[in-house]
């Protein structure tokens, strides 16, 4: 069975190390400036944008930007006048902005995958099926976080990768009333959520309503097709293993995973040469925490 790990304890061990004294005033003043974009205070994406600013406190004036999500933090770093220098989202985020925007040429870098996301698929116990099939779903109606969410993306290019999806029922509900609305079973059956492993919504599930929910496989070998520009399979076949979720899975579930990924400004880059050296540090002592606590 997998123990969950509190993601912000394994991060600040991995930043406890010898940090540079602050000034004690100002401790931003003369220091290069780096705006990351993340998403709602206490997701993993704040969390992880909060970790970057503390082991380079002292080194980089790091500020941690709350947004929506994914979706606003590829707009904010592809305007004309970047409202971020970096932002965190999810790979089929990239892919479906290169959708809309088919002319447009992307100017953010793409630094490094942090960690895998898993695309956790749940059902009322009353559904009777154990494995996805959306042609066969026509009797369920599944929910999906408000637009922008990572879950929202997600759901909006499985529909473009396979047709099938957009028959199917679908609402845009908050995450919380999402978990109410499934467990009631009447309006609404299944939720569609992505994260990182036992993360706090997943818990959630678990802990308060796994009598009344379970996992349900995603397996559709067409959501592997390769897209974007750059012709790239963005999700591939994952396994929740059993115990990861005990009161939501019987056992093991097959599902899809996809990676979060870590953006940045060549022109910030460029203008900040140290500070961007600093950041790829960082990055590299931070990773193997990020990972042991979300994968």
């Amino acid at each position: 069975m997998r123990t969950a790990i509190p993601l912000l304890s394994l991060l600040w061990a991995a930043t406890a190390a010898a940090q540079p004294a602050a000034p004690a005033k100002d401790a931003g003043a003369g220091l290069p400036p780096l705006r990351i974009c993340t998403g709602k205070a206490g997701n993993n994406y704040h969390r992880v944008g909060e970790a970057i600013a503390s082991k380079l406190k002292g080194q980089v004036a790091v500020e941690v930007v709350e947004t929506a999500g994914s979706w606003e933090n590829l707009e904010a770093i592809h305007a004309d006048r970047r409202r971020c220098d970096a932002v965190i989202a999810q790979d089929d985020a990239y892919a479906l902005y290169e959708f809309e925007h088919p002319n447009t040429k992307f100017t953010m870098e793409r630094i490094t995958t942090l960690y895998p996301e898993y695309l956790h698929l749940l059902c009322n116990t009353e559904v009777d099926f154990d494995r996805f099939e959306p042609a066969k779903a026509s009797r369920v109606k599944v929910l999906v976080n408000s637009y922008g969410s990572g879950t929202y993306i997600t759901w909006s290019l499985l529909q473009r990768l396979h047709k099938a999806y957009e028959a199917v029922t679908s609402a845009e509900v908050s995450v919380d009333e999402g978990l109410l609305k499934i467990t009631d079973g009447v309006g609404a059956q299944c939720m569609l959520f992505v994260s990182g492993k036992g993360g706090r919504t997943l818990r959630t599930a678990d802990e308060r309503f796994g009598g009344k929910l379970k996992l349900v496989g995603l397996t559709d070998e067409r959501l592997q097709r390769k897209v974007g520009r750059d012709k790239r399979v963005v999700y591939r076949p994952a396994t929740l293993e059993k115990g990861t979720y005990p009161h939501l899975q019987d056992d093991a579930v097959a599902t899809q995973q996809v990676d979060a990924v870590f953006f940045a400004s060549p022109e910030w880059k460029a203008r900040h040469p140290d500070a961007a050296k600093k950041l790829a540090t960082a990055l590299v002592a931070l990773l193997p925490a990020l990972r042991e606590a979300l994968d």
